[in-house]
């Protein structure tokens, strides 16, 4: 029997969850699907097996097909910009892609005058070689020099289209709820619209209406839980990444602004806490957060597979800093029961996580992000 890195609940994030349950989660089997990729940000599957994937900075998106064939569809179209971390990120296909074959990507953008971080819904070929852009859904979310410019996708029920946004390193923006940046927006994935039930469905303003949640910092990945509820991750500061659940209209209390004079206008400091308590309202908490310091937490999916055993269910959340996979056990109501960290995947073979994907296989597949000979994983359990 191996032995198991299982880290207790109460340790790593301190009044979020009861002690953790003692288990044992499968040897891993890891199989290189592809190699010489520069920052693969995201991958989703299409029906037939196919996958698309995201190159962050080359800003191109690649088709793979079952027999491991390849075929760029999108390479640096017009107006994609890429600096710091911002480029093309997510994909995410349209909930009707087996008849429109459409899908989703959230990018930086540049054109004149114009710098934005956008969703764009796209339609690929029917020989499947070449994507044109259909709509851009959603606009203006805020960009600055780069930094802080994750963008997540995950569909929901029905039509309805979720997106992560980081706050581009701007003191007021995650609190600001006519702005979309520090946000998870809940949309139309044909119109880019707000949902008519969103928290703000009546306000004026077009941001406004899409708003779901809001002040995160820079929101990393989305995932869907079997029960339909939307989790994040998101970078912390210096301290505390979180994971967190997703709760109609809630504040999750990043408000990194001035504090003291001798604070900076975008103050990470020691008095921004990720959760600030201090500030008017409720405020939600964490699920799980990773103290001090960060690992860097970035991509998650639900291992809604039989084939995994007993972390059936559990959520696979990548990290980047220290270059491991975690794997989190929730309650049915949300609540933090164990971490496990497989050892195949603490080693620096791979280096730093990036993506996390359930293939229809029921395979985990993952990303790295070293910047240079980056590989697209497939990890199943042995046997």
């Amino acid at each position: 029997m191996r032995r198991w890195l299982l880290l207790p609940a109460l340790l790593i994030a301190p009044l979020l969850a009861a002690a953790p349950v003692e288990a044992e989660g499968p040897a891993l089997t890891i199989e290189v699907v592809r190699s010489g990729l520069t920052i693969p940000w995201d991958l989703a599957f299409l029906p037939d097996g196919s996958m698309l994937y995201t190159e962050r900075t080359a800003k191109r998106l690649t088709l793979r097909r079952a027999n491991g064939t390849e075929q760029v569809v999108l390479n640096s179209p017009a107006g994609m910009w890429a600096a710091g971390e911002t480029g093309l990120m997510s994909v995410e296909l349209a909930a009707d892609f087996s008849t429109t074959r459409d899908f989703f990507t959230c990018h930086g953008y540049q054109a004149g005058s114009t710098q934005d971080v956008r969703v764009v819904r796209w339609h690929l070929n029917p020989e499947m070689t070449a994507a044109t852009i259909k709509r851009t859904l959603v606009s203006g979310l805020p960009s600055t020099s780069g930094r802080h410019g994750g963008c997540a996708l995950v569909k929901g029920i029905r039509n309805n289209l979720f997106i992560g946004t980081g706050d581009a390193a701007t003191g007021t923006v995650p609190q600001a709820r006519t702005s979309g940046g520090g946000k998870v927006l809940r949309v139309d994935a044909t119109t880019g619209l707000g949902i008519s039930t969103n928290p703000y469905a009546s306000s004026s303003i077009l941001m406004k209406r899409r708003l779901y949640t809001y002040g995160h910092r820079n929101v990393q990945g989305l995932a869907r839980r079997s029960n339909g509820t939307i989790w994040s991750v998101e970078h912390g500061s210096y301290r505390d990444d979180e994971v967190n659940q997703l709760t109609f209209g809630g504040n999750y209390g990043w408000n990194p602004v001035r504090r003291t004079s001798s604070d900076p206008a975008y103050n990470e400091g020691a008095n921004s806490p990720m959760t600030d308590y201090q500030i008017p309202g409720a405020q939600v908490a964490a699920r799980w957060r990773s103290g001090d310091p960060t690992v860097a937490t970035s991509g998650a999916t639900f291992l809604d597979s039989p084939r995994w055993g007993p972390w059936q269910g559990a959520l696979a959340v990548a990290a980047l800093k220290d270059a491991s996979l975690r794997i989190m056990r929730f309650a049915a109501d949300g609540t933090l029961q164990s971490t496990e960290l497989p050892p195949e995947l603490r080693s620096s073979q791979y280096g730093r996580l990036r993506a996390a994907v359930l293939g229809p296989d029921g395979a985990l597949f993952l990303t790295t992000s070293n910047g240079s000979n980056d590989q697209i994983l497939r990890v199943t359990p042995a046997g």
